[in-house]
């Protein structure tokens, strides 16, 4: 017969309080003397010192917690304070210490990034534990503890385990409340660029599906609108930190100059960093006004800023509700964009069409014959040329009419880009959208 789970709930008080074995037969204390390489080579013992409400598919007999532990459990202060000691036997184990609540980095210690490929999912457990028995504020410290190596380490873990840590945080991101529309675009196009295709039912993500310097430069515009300080040293800063994600020789150029200065470029990237523009503003004449602005730091081109403000004002009128065609006429009459080609006939006459004039025509008309976001997207990639490009301008335009893009994909992207991203997007959705 099974234990009961209220009976299992108060075995796990009595195991803390030291007083009780666990379904091994070891008591708290035993478990508190593991070397490292029992630590390492035993598998049944983290259920036990980190019990989490979920059931483990590793061990049968593994307790469940309930919120009627918890609410024991604080109230007991030995069973907290040999908690605490289960907690200072691992984190000494995968590289911290903790003193008086306070977790820090172990001196020449070795880290969680060099040990077996388990202990991640240990960590994500121990993540877990701490939040559901009401120890949060230490489960916050570690998770920006193993972001700080994982930043300084970035191809030591993999993006799956950043996203179930997130989880833990509570950082799926209340992911329905961050614009992801053109991140989403610019990921899912990265691939297409090199391996081009023309059907509709390709592969959303791959392995190499990754952000570029689109989505980067979407990120610092985002700072900028926040933060107001000056749009060209934020882009430098980010530019500079995020320096390997496929930008053009003029850009890079620019990025390291002492005094840079817009190049009269005409390559469509000051149209892909502007969707946050798009949503900032009450009037379309502000939203004008800031997107030459933004162009202007790199690309002073005329066609540059008239696409850039050609596409921030497609975002505006999405979100204020302007229906397709009333946003087809406005782009024609407004911008003197022809935007009578259908996606068939882009794709069999301008394939291979990189041209600024060309890419932003595509990615509209992509936009106003799609039926959803993800329909939005497939169409962009399948008309060819710069395909992160295309997707990311799409995608912002669609994100903002349809109000919505698929759970699968928001997943998706999360995984694939930075915290520090993520915490942007997030300030600028409370403070531009969530009013």
């Amino acid at each position: 017969m099974e234990e009961s789970n209220t009976s299992l709930n108060t075995s796990l008080i009595y195991f803390f309080r030291n007083e009780r074995t666990d379904i091994e037969g070891r008591m708290l204390d035993d478990i508190l003397k593991f070397t490292p390489d029992k630590i390492e080579n035993c598998h049944n013992f983290m259920q036990w010192i980190f019990p989490t409400k979920e059931k483990s598919d590793y061990n049968y007999y593994a307790p469940i917690i309930d919120d009627t532990f918890k609410e024991t459990f604080q109230n007991d202060k030995l069973a907290k304070s040999n908690f605490c000691k289960s907690c200072q036997l691992y984190l000494n184990y995968i590289g911290f210490q903790c003193n008086n609540r306070n977790i820090i980095c172990k001196p020449n210690s070795q880290m969680f990034h060099e040990l077996p490929k388990h202990n991640l999912l240990r960590i994500t457990r121990m993540l877990n534990s701490l939040n559901q028995i009401g120890n949060s504020k230490c489960s916050k410290q570690l998770y920006k503890l193993l972001r700080q190596e994982t930043d300084l380490h970035p191809y030591k873990i993999n993006d799956t385990t950043l996203h179930y840590w997130r989880l833990t945080q509570d950082e799926e991101v209340n992911n329905k409340n961050i614009l992801l529309g053109t991140i989403a675009g610019n990921i899912i196009g990265s691939v297409y660029k090199f391996y081009p295709t023309k059907n509709i039912d390709f592969q959303l993500f791959s392995d190499s599906s990754y952000f570029t310097g689109d989505t980067v430069m979407t990120v610092a515009n985002v700072d900028w609108l926040i933060t107001g300080d000056s749009l060209l040293g934020i882009m430098q800063d980010y530019g500079n930190r995020y320096n390997n994600v496929g930008y053009n020789r003029k850009f890079l150029e620019w990025l390291n100059a002492d005094e840079p200065r817009p190049y009269n470029s005409n390559d469509s990237s000051s149209a892909t960093r502007i969707s946050p523009i798009g949503w900032a503003f009450d009037s379309l004449e502000e939203t004008l006004k800031a997107a030459k602005q933004s162009a202007e730091v790199t690309h002073n081109h005329p066609e540059e800023i008239k696409g850039a403000q050609t596409i921030a004002a497609c975002i505006y009128w999405a979100r204020i509700n302007k229906s397709k065609q009333e946003i087809k006429e406005y782009i024609e009459a407004i911008f003197g964009y022809n935007l009578d080609k259908t996606c068939a006939e882009l794709r069999y006459y301008h394939y291979h069409d990189t041209s600024f004039q060309r890419t932003v025509s595509k990615s509209i008309t992509a936009f106003l014959e799609s039926t959803d976001y993800e329909s939005a997207i497939r169409l962009a990639i399948s008309l060819g040329g710069d395909t992160d490009t295309t997707g990311a301008i799409t995608g912002g335009i669609a994100e903002a009419y349809y109000k919505e893009i698929p759970l699968k994909i928001r997943e998706e992207i999360i995984k694939r880009i930075p915290d520090e991203f993520i915490d942007m997007l997030q300030k600028f959705y409370n403070k531009f959208i969530k009013k």
